[in-house]
Formats: C-alpha cells, structure tokens, sequence
C-alpha cells in the first residue's frame, strides 16, 4: 500500500507539475498544433449592370494539393486521385515527384463532385484548400469588358484589372481546426458577406441583343471582326459594348491578345464615310456652305493636286443636303476646303478625335489626327471623307450623340456606382459634359441629313419601323501593311446613327471589319443598326413615331 501510495504521489505530482506550473506552455503548444492561422484566397467582389443583375460573382471551390514528404508510394496515390480529379495517373505522379518542397497543386478549382470524391478518399499527404473562383451566370456576356482573371484571383484585363485593387476583398486571417494529418475541420470565425460591388451602366439585355445581332451579321458578311457601342446620347452611358472575336470566360484555354482587347475602346480605323457629319458640323458652324447650296460633283471623277478622288454614285449639280444622302466625297472634300485647314482641325478635336475620351479602361486609344503643320497637300479634301484620320468606336459613339443632343459632347461612362469591400462607395458623376461642339441649329440641320441618308440615301436598310433614324454609313478601305497603301480588298463596313431620330434615346455605332463579297455599310452594317434598335426601343418602352413620309431610294444608293 504504501508503495502503491507513493506512486499516485508521483503521478499527482507530476499532473500538478503540468497542469498548473506548466499549465499556460502546453495549452500554448496544443493548441499551435491543432489550429492555424489560415488566410484564404483573396474573394472578389462582384460587378452588376445597371439593375442590378450579376454579370459577375465569386463562388467558394475547393483546390487540391499533395504534401510529397507524406506520400512514399505517389504512384498508388495517384492511381486513386486519378478518377476523382479526372486526371491521368502518370501526369499525377510526375506532378508530385516534380515538386521543389513540401506542397504542391494537384488541381486547381474543383467541381462539387470532384471535392466530395477527394474528401471520400481520405488519402494520407492529399488535402483541399478552399478559394475563390469567378462565376459566370450569362456564360460569356461582355467578355472583353468585364475581363479575366488569373489563376492567384488578380484581374488580368478589362474591368477586373481595370480596379483590381478595389474589387478585392482584404479579408482576415481565420482560426482553422486542424486534424493529426493537417487537414482543416472547422473554422472557428464566421464569414462575413461580401459588398455589393461594381454596377456598371450596361443593359444586360440589351448587351445579350448587340452580341447576337454582331454574331449574325459576322457570319453573314464573313468577316474578320466586329464591333457594336450602345450609348445613352444624353447621359454619355453605355448600355451596350460588343466586340468580336471575344474572349471565353468560361474556357479553361489561355485567351490570345485579340480576344482580351475592348475593341471599341483600344482599337483604331479610318472611319470612311461616317466622319463626313463631322465635315459637315464645320462647314455648317462656320457658314462655308448652306444646306440648300448646289455643288458640281463633276460626274464622279475630279482630280485634286495629283490625287483623283471619286463617287461610287456619279452625279453632277446636286444640293449639299443631297450629297449627304448619296455620299459624295467629291462634294465633301469641295467643302472642306472651303472650311480650311485651321477650322477643321479644331473641329475635329473639339468632337473629341485625337484624344482620349476619359473611358473607365485603361489602355484606350487615341486615334490619329496629325496636326495642320504635319498636313500634305492633300490631307484636307482628302480627311473630309474619312481617310488619313484614326478613331475609335467609342469616339465615333460620342461624335453622334452630340450631335443627336443638340451639339454636347459628354464623357462616355461604363460605371456608375461602387460598394467596395473596403467600405469605400464611390459614384461616377453624369452626365459629365466635356465641351460644347456646335449650336442646336446645327446638330439638327446634321439630323435632317441623316435623316435622308436613311429615307433616301445610302443607309434604306436601317429604316425602322415606328421610329425615325438619322444615321451616316461607311466604307473605308484598309491600309495593306505590306504595301503601305490602301487596300482594293480589306474594308471597314460601318453605320452610326440615333433612334428615335426627333427625341433620340439610343446611339448606335456597328463596326464590320474586312467583309466578304458586298462590302457597303450600308449592305452589312446598317441591318445590324436597325435590328438592335428595333428591339432595345422595344424593350425601352419608347414610343413610337409618326409614319415617317415616303422616300423610296435611287438607283444603287443602298450600296455606299
């Protein structure tokens, strides 16, 4: 007894030793090697359109990683990894043997089924780890302008690079409860919610209508790319940005440099024939020409210094307003040279070409627009068509909502409000008037010319009916990059144009480069106008116009 009774002393002894002397050691040392300090994947906020509808959020998956100092015999583990995580067992096993150090990623981003067979498994040195990946509710949507993110949660173009900074979430370390073989059990602090994000100005509905429609009319015209802008002409908001090629949100495939571009805003072209309101507006404001003037449009042919410059559409004596409507450029480049090269010049700065616009993505475009003192002899006729002059969709975009606003040109905008999860809650002012372009009287003097255009020009195909258009097309040949001169092949198809022409609530600018057989604007790009139109007025609830009087067109004017 008493040796049974000086051994329960020991042991009392040595529990009082542990649990009071050293009570505050060992707790420590337990509960270091039961709980962890786990920091997650950074989660991003997500990005909404204009009502609210998500575009864009973040899902909480499950990724799976090895601890090779655990695993003696990687290829039996990897022949039982090999079904759940759909992956062969030898590239398993060569990932495995591959790695520098004590982890490594098995597979990134699991599906549901995928974690579950993994956590069913229950292998020794294979574990999960929980992050975030970007979710996709209408699939690929307005790709390029949202953007992509990469495999570490950083934006890498468009809109999620774009604010990076602020859509992330800097969420705090959590308390992790941790199994003998390292894996978690349980958190120990709640998540809280994520904020509410960035909400974009953009129309999901409309944006789905402009990318099915660009998709139509690229197949049809067989064409290289395309680009579709949809803008509020009064408030400088873009309801609708398009643009094709497009990258894939959902595709696991590393997306090429074309198909991350936001090609309205970071991609440039001679405008062709769209530009001639601009020639127009500074004829108009400066009184070089009046609308009812007649002009010699010398049978389609006239030759200027050494460059003979020609209509599609011959004609001979015709009024200013008509030559719009038929597209002449003999009577353009008449006219602007009347304006000369000083005035025009700062006309077509003051539409904002040559600069840039002030967008919510970096990386835009300026264009080009040499200054006077760089002109040739024959930049001035030449400019008043449309050639030797580099814009963006987005530029062409705000150009006619000036025009359809009474002569004010805005600062386009694809924000417009903020809940950053920094607490941060930003509003994008708009409109945000940039500068005033020309008087009321002539922005609708420019709306009753391109009001013909569409009744009896060159753009009969984006009539619309119920609503009254004004729209411009265009055709601009190409520069070969091997010859250094103008194409006979490669074209930029395009028409610009506002609806309801009177009361206009749409700007629409549809981009067709390098289309196949007919190569008009007004044969590739004005249907696409007036489809989009159709069904986002619809959509609007915008009422309808008066029957619009009837003006059937001439001979071969659809073409131009």
């Amino acid at each position: 007894m008493g040796l049974m009774a000086a051994g329960f002393l020991a042991v009392t002894a040595r529990l009082a030793y542990l649990q009071v002397w050293r009570h505050r050691d060992l707790s420590q040392r337990a509960q270091s090697q039961a709980e962890r300090w786990v920091r997650d994947a950074p989660r991003r906020a997500p990005i909404r359109d204009r009502h609210g509808d998500v575009l864009v959020d973040s899902v909480r998956v499950a990724s799976c990683y090895a601890d090779p100092r655990l695993l003696p015999h990687p290829d039996t583990t990897a022949q039982r990894l090999a079904k759940p995580l759909r992956l062969s067992a030898s590239e398993i096993t060569e990932r495995i043997r591959r790695a520098p150090g004590a982890f490594v990623w098995l597979k990134r981003r699991l599906g549901a089924d995928e974690s579950r067979a993994i956590e069913e498994e229950n292998l020794r040195g294979i574990g999960l780890q929980w992050e975030y990946r970007r979710f996709y509710p209408n699939g690929d949507l307005a790709g390029p302008l949202l953007g992509v993110v990469g495999e570490d949660g950083r934006g890498l173009s468009g809109l999620e690079y774009a604010f990076n900074k602020e859509l992330m979430d800097p969420r705090p370390p959590l308390r992790a409860l941790r199994d003998g073989r390292g894996r978690r059990l349980m958190e120990t602090s709640s998540e809280r919610p994520s904020a509410g994000g960035l909400r974009l100005s953009i129309d999901r509905k409309i944006q789905f209508i402009a990318e099915r429609e660009l998709d139509t009319a690229l197949r049809r015209a067989q064409a290289r790319s395309g680009i579709v802008v949809v803008q509020d002409p009064w408030t400088g908001e873009i309801l609708a940005m398009a643009g094709r090629p497009a990258v894939s949100l959902t595709s696991e495939s590393v997306a090429s440099p074309e198909e991350l571009m936001v090609r309205a805003v970071q991609w440039s072209f001679e405008p062709g024939s769209t530009f001639k309101v601009v020639t127009a507006a500074a004829a108009l404001e400066n009184k070089s020409v009046r609308p009812g003037e007649l002009i010699n449009c010398e049978s389609g042919k006239w030759k200027y210094a050494d460059v003979e410059i020609n209509d599609h559409e011959p004609e001979k004596i015709i009024t200013f307003a008509r030559s719009m409507e038929v597209s002449s450029n003999i009577a353009l480049s008449k006219v602007g040279l009347r304006v000369g090269k000083e005035k025009m010049y700062d006309t077509v700065r003051a539409f904002g070409f040559g600069s840039r616009t002030g967008f919510d993505l970096p990386g835009e475009a300026v264009g080009l627009l040499k200054p006077p003192s760089q002109w040739s002899g024959v930049t001035l006729p030449i400019l008043s068509f449309g050639q030797e002059v580099g814009v963006t969709a987005l530029q062409l975009a705000g150009a006619f909502s000036a025009i359809a606003n009474g002569g004010r040109l805005l600062e386009p905008h694809v924000c417009l409000d903020a809940d950053w999860p920094s607490g941060e809650t930003p509003r994008w002012p708009v409109p945000t008037e940039v500068r005033r372009v020309m008087s009321p009287e002539t922005a609708a003097t420019l709306t009753t010319f391109m009001e013909g255009v569409v009744l009896k020009g060159t753009g009969v195909d984006a009539v619309l009916p119920g609503w009254q258009v004004a729209g411009k097309t265009g055709t601009a040949q190409k520069i070969d990059p091997r010859t250094r001169a103008y194409s006979r092949e490669k074209y930029v198809a395009s028409f610009a144009g506002f609806a309801p022409s009177r009361r206009p609530r749409l700007t629409i600018v549809v981009i067709i480069d390098e289309p196949k057989g007919l190569i008009w604007g007004g044969y590739n790009a004005a249907p696409v106008f007036k489809n989009i139109a159709w069904q986002a007025l619809s959509l609007l609830g915008v009422p309808t116009d008066e029957p619009p009087p009837p003006g059937p067109a001439s001979k071969g004017e659809k073409k131009r």
